[in-house]
């Protein structure tokens, strides 16, 4: 990647240290892919290489690691850029993203409880983009559904 590209990312994603956005970049040049729980392959982290804007049935579709191509939801897509993770689940035979999240956002939820994650996403409780500011919400609750 180049020097510009990393000047990019510093600036969508300030908060990051200089290691965190050679990982985003290191995910992108290894065409890389997290499972949102280790015992369910029906939902992936991806990363966004380019906008959702090509119109198809269930909603826009952009490129993406990984899958190359994903359907994103008209209510994620408007989110959908190159450096966002897309959490997308498994429809069939291709996988439809349901969620934009910034990069530390996917840094803080990786460190949640992956199985309450999954089960939230499954059930549509994970809001179409998630940023900093709300990605603690979302780890909170994961968090008490754990202990209760």
């Amino acid at each position: 990647m180049s020097r510009k590209f990393f000047t990019h990312l510093k600036k969508l994603y300030p908060e990051c240290s200089r290691k965190d956005l050679e990982d985003l970049i290191g995910a992108i040049k290894g065409d890389k892919y997290w499972l949102v729980d280790p015992n369910h392959e029906d939902a992936i982290y991806i990363v966004a290489l380019t906008r959702a804007n090509i119109l198809k049935a269930n909603g826009l579709q952009a490129k993406a690691t990984h899958l190359k191509r994903v359907i994103v939801v008209a209510e994620a897509a408007r989110f959908s850029r190159r450096g966002r993770v897309l959490m997308a689940v498994k429809s069939g035979s291709n996988y439809i993203a349901k969620s934009v999240i910034t990069w530390p956002a996917f840094l803080r939820m990786m460190g949640g409880d992956s199985i309450t994650i999954y089960k939230m996403l499954m059930s549509g409780s994970i809001p179409p983009f998630v940023n900093s500011r709300n990605v603690s919400t979302i780890v909170h609750v994961a968090r008490e559904k754990t202990i209760s």
